[in-house]
């Protein structure tokens, strides 16, 4: 003699039996989404800012945006990051300043023994561009600074 099921008895079936072995093992169960939700959290509040820490560990990071690039430029001489600074200002400045006039502007804007660099906020205008927000310690003293980015993403002036 056979019995058939219909699909939703089978259904049924299965969930309850899934049901039974997730409560024989609730312990494992809950550990195991308690580890779930604190990766995801870590990871969901830890991609906040890149340029939080010590100006050598800014500049090895890998910038966000043209606003971290240069600021890490101003905050670190290193070899390649006013090469990289440059290509984040926007076309109109590319225009009217070399290169290398950039760089020189870049070692007069020199700060010495940088202790901090953080990332305080972003603030998009109507207009689609962005203002960013820095507070660098340098030198027992703390100096802010705006970076002011365009549409497309490019610095277009830092106060």
């Amino acid at each position: 003699m056979s019995t058939q099921l219909s699909g939703s008895a089978v259904l049924r079936r299965v969930a309850a039996r899934a049901g039974i072995g997730i409560w024989r093992q609730r312990g494992t169960f809950l550990f195991g989404l308690a580890a779930t939700a604190v990766v995801v959290g870590y990871m969901a509040f830890n991609t906040s800012s890149p340029a939080v820490g010590s100006a050598a560990a800014a500049a090895a990071a890998v910038h966000s945006d043209c606003a971290d690039t240069v600021l890490s430029a101003i905050a670190d001489k290193s070899g390649s990051t006013p090469e990289q600074a440059y290509q984040c200002m926007a076309p109109t400045f590319q225009e009217r300043v070399p290169e290398a006039t950039f760089a020189e502007q870049l070692q007069a804007r020199e700060m010495p023994n940088v202790d901090n660099i953080a990332r305080l906020g972003n603030y998009k205008d109507p207009s689609g561009g962005t203002m960013v927000y820095y507070a660098v310690d340098a030198n027992g003293q703390s100096v802010g600074y705006i970076v002011y980015l365009g549409q497309d993403g490019k610095v277009q002036r830092i106060d």
